[in-house]
């Protein structure tokens, strides 16, 4: 599932609750806790809330699970992936320019099969009613136009990064007063983009182009996020792994390799003594290299909320 790990403004959250059914009737006293895609990480020195987000979503997502919003108060920093308030609408249109735009000379008709440039044209056509994206594709890099395409799709189906979970502690965050730090930035991030392969572009292309979002697929991911099931997000990462060596080698430039980079941070964050709530995208949390298990491997005391 591509659009999990790309931050295209993009992978959501929901406020429900897991409660484990038994074989008798309830019985309230014997409720297994519910769980969130929220984890509490300590060191002998300090402890670190650790949120797995999703970039989009609805407005009724709101308000988020008691659990997740008391690990907020008790917070005194707020990090997140890059703060999005921090960067001005001009500033993100140099960057993309910069790192989006073919030069001159060059085009995306020159650097995709005739086929794909056919299809891509027809769900622009679907998507845009404007045309003003058809009439200047020919001008953007294909992860550009994989990210528009992806975007789209989801505000086709009602989700919206102003009601994303960076978003909302964001906003949070500034009207506390709260500091906000970064693990990366904007410009960090469209450099990644911008270093993948030709190869790798296009895989991003031809899934936006030929595999939209649907419902079903914002449902399941959803599911998973509201009842903290890892082995559901794990597997809709990772599913397409053995059988995709390109897919592969994309999780590791989008995922482990920042995994690795962000988890050192979390670890200086730990040796603090004041109290860190993140936020990062939730699939950065699962899998071998997931930002979880790589705390729990270095003997901090990791406990799923």
């Amino acid at each position: 599932m591509l659009r999990i790990v790309c931050k295209t403004a993009a992978v959501l959250i929901l406020c429900l609750v897991l409660l484990t059914s038994c074989s008798t009737p309830p019985d309230t006293n014997n409720e297994a806790p519910s769980l969130s895609f929220l984890w509490e990480v300590s060191s002998d020195t300090n402890t670190v809330y650790i949120l797995g987000s999703v970039h989009v979503a609805k407005a009724d997502l709101y308000p988020l699970t008691e659990a997740i919003e008391n690990a907020y108060g008790l917070s005194e920093y707020l990090v997140v992936e890059f703060n999005t308030n921090a960067v001005s609408e001009a500033e993100m249109t140099t960057l993309l320019l910069e790192k989006g735009v073919y030069p001159p000379g060059d085009s995306l008709r020159e650097n995709i099969a005739e086929d794909l440039y056919s299809r891509l044209s027809d769900r622009l056509r679907e998507l845009d009613s404007s045309g003003l994206i058809l009439l200047s594709m020919n001008s953007f890099k294909p992860w550009v136009l994989a990210t528009i395409i992806t975007d789209m799709d989801y505000m086709e189906l009602g989700y919206e990064s102003e009601y994303g979970i960076d978003t909302h502690f964001l906003e949070k965050a500034e009207a506390d007063g709260r500091d906000i730090l970064e693990l990366e930035s904007a410009e960090f991030q469209l450099d990644i983009f911008d270093s993948l392969s030709d190869e790798l572009q296009i895989m991003l292309l031809e899934d936006a182009v030929d595999n939209p979002v649907t419902g079903d697929d914002m449902e399941a991911l959803f599911e998973a996020w509201s009842t903290g099931d890892v082995a559901k997000m794990e597997q809709m990462v990772f599913e397409d792994i053995e059988e995709d060596e390109n897919y592969r080698v994309f999780l590791t430039i989008i995922g482990d390799e920042r995994n690795f980079q962000m988890t050192e941070m979390i670890e200086q964050y730990l040796q603090d003594d004041g109290i860190y709530f993140v936020v990062v995208g939730a699939a950065h949390l699962v899998g071998e290299n997931g930002i979880i298990n790589l705390l729990d491997s270095q003997r901090y005391q990791v406990t799923q909320q």
